[in-house]
């Protein structure tokens, strides 16, 4: 039988610095290579060289190396440095990675701000540089998903902890990111060969519905569900399926029961917080084929799914192609409307109401913000909603980022907040949606 490694140990040209401890799986540890570059190093329990399907485990791991290496995932995936056999008390295989460090996995950074918000009682994303921050970092991961499944690989357990961020001035996005412990990842037109021996890995919290179901098998839109749940956390402050029992987790995915998020913020032009909430919304959808891609989703968040096409008119909208379209936002006709906030906390409307603090203090403390008049939304003859201004207000009144200077039409999935359009602040953010 294997035996763990400890601190000083050498084995095939590697010394063990550091032992950082087992996980399902394998035995992880910091190491020196033999030309002295420093490695994340694993040593694997599961499987041991006896199990049947341990050589095409080997073999597999080979191909999915390949992929990262070759392809557009070699920019955003850990790569992997060595592989081998070797005796350790018995024969046992290892995989040496690139060690990637100077930096934080988005768990630590979405902790780091929980825990600043606990004690000063300011949600971090009130500020604009966080908030703006969080959109990039959304922008990112989905650039790396993207690759990865252009690559033809799934990763089947994407989380917080397994995106690595790393700051970096020298590129646009600011931020380089590794996605890792990908050693369980998947080809994406070949059968894992654990497949029928032992279920797919994933993470409480985090699993898709394909890896909630008997003999699902995890694939592209699987990370997407995940993406979405990220995304619900980075950009509205919260995940809308978290629970401490597994059960409940399940039930909740496959009831679908999240709605289309108020986001904290307000997305830059061209992007738009509806296009953007629908998007997150569809990739919690039970059914991976209604789904966007990886692709898809970073469109709908630098606003390139409604951008003008290059060289066209400024008044002509761009082309949409089939794969990139986001379903357009529907008038709001109906008996009556719904502002939900970001908590899940909804006001439910049906005749002529005035929008003022007392009104909003149900949501939070964000409230303050508001006038004790801010706007007045009623219902019009034809049975569409309309929001109109009151006078003046110390701060404007927001539709989708835009100032309310006039009586407007909504449409569903409009957002209402209080703020600064030239400051791109917005307080209190509430997502209209029809309501009967």
């Amino acid at each position: 039988m294997a035996k763990k490694l400890k601190a000083g140990d050498i084995i095939h040209g590697y010394r063990i610095t550091k032992v950082f401890g087992p996980g399902m799986m394998a035995i992880s540890y910091a190491a020196q290579g033999p030309t002295g570059r420093k490695v994340f190093f694993k040593q694997y329990k599961s499987p041991a060289p006896t199990v049947v399907w341990y050589k095409a485990f080997v073999d597999y791991q080979k191909e999915l190396s390949a992929r990262v290496l070759s392809g557009k995932a070699a920019h955003f995936a850990v790569r992997q440095v060595d592989a081998f056999e070797e005796q350790w008390g018995g024969r046992c295989y290892f995989q040496a990675y690139e060690f990637v460090e100077n930096g934080a996995d988005l768990q630590q950074v979405l902790d780091e701000e929980r825990e600043a918000h606990r004690r000063t009682g300011r949600a971090p994303t009130s500020d604009p540089a966080v908030w703006s921050q969080h959109v990039t970092w959304a922008k990112v991961l989905m650039a790396g998903v993207g690759a990865l499944h252009s690559s033809g690989i799934v990763h089947a357990d994407l989380k917080p902890a397994n995106a690595y961020l790393i700051k970096d001035p020298t590129i646009g996005a600011g931020y380089q990111l590794k996605l890792i412990d990908m050693d369980f990842s998947l080809l994406a037109d070949r059968r894992a060969p654990w497949h029928g021996f032992q279920g797919y890995v994933g993470t409480d919290n985090y699993r898709s519905p394909e890896h909630l179901s008997r003999g699902g098998i995890p694939v592209p839109a699987s990370d997407i569900f995940t993406c979405g749940l990220m995304l619900y956390e980075l950009l509205a402050g919260q995940h809308p399926y978290w629970s401490e029992d597994p059960g409940e987790y399940a039930r909740r995915v496959q009831a679908y029961e999240a709605r289309p998020p108020a986001l904290v913020g307000m997305m830059a032009e061209p992007a738009g917080n509806a296009d953007v909430s629908s998007a997150l919304h569809r990739c919690l959808s039970p059914d991976p084929a209604t789904r966007p891609t990886a692709e898809e989703l970073r469109a709908v968040l630098s606003g390139r799914n409604r951008a003008p096409a290059a060289g066209a008119p400024k008044t002509a909208p761009a082309p949409a192609s089939p794969a990139s379209a986001v379903p357009p936002r529907k008038p709001l006709v109906s008996e009556g409307v719904e502002l939900q906030g970001s908590d899940g906390r909804a006001l439910r409307i049906r005749v002529r109401t005035e929008l003022g603090k007392a009104l909003m203090r149900q949501f939070g403390p964000e409230a303050e913000f508001w006038d004790s008049r801010q706007c007045v939304i009623e219902r019009g003859s034809a049975g569409q909603w309309v929001l109109a201004p009151v006078g003046p207000t110390t701060n404007e009144t927001l539709v989708n980022g835009r100032a309310l200077t006039t009586s407007r039409l909504l449409n569903q999935g409009d957002v209402i907040a209080v703020g600064r359009e030239a400051k791109g602040v917005a307080k209190l953010p509430l997502t209209l949606r029809a309501a009967g």
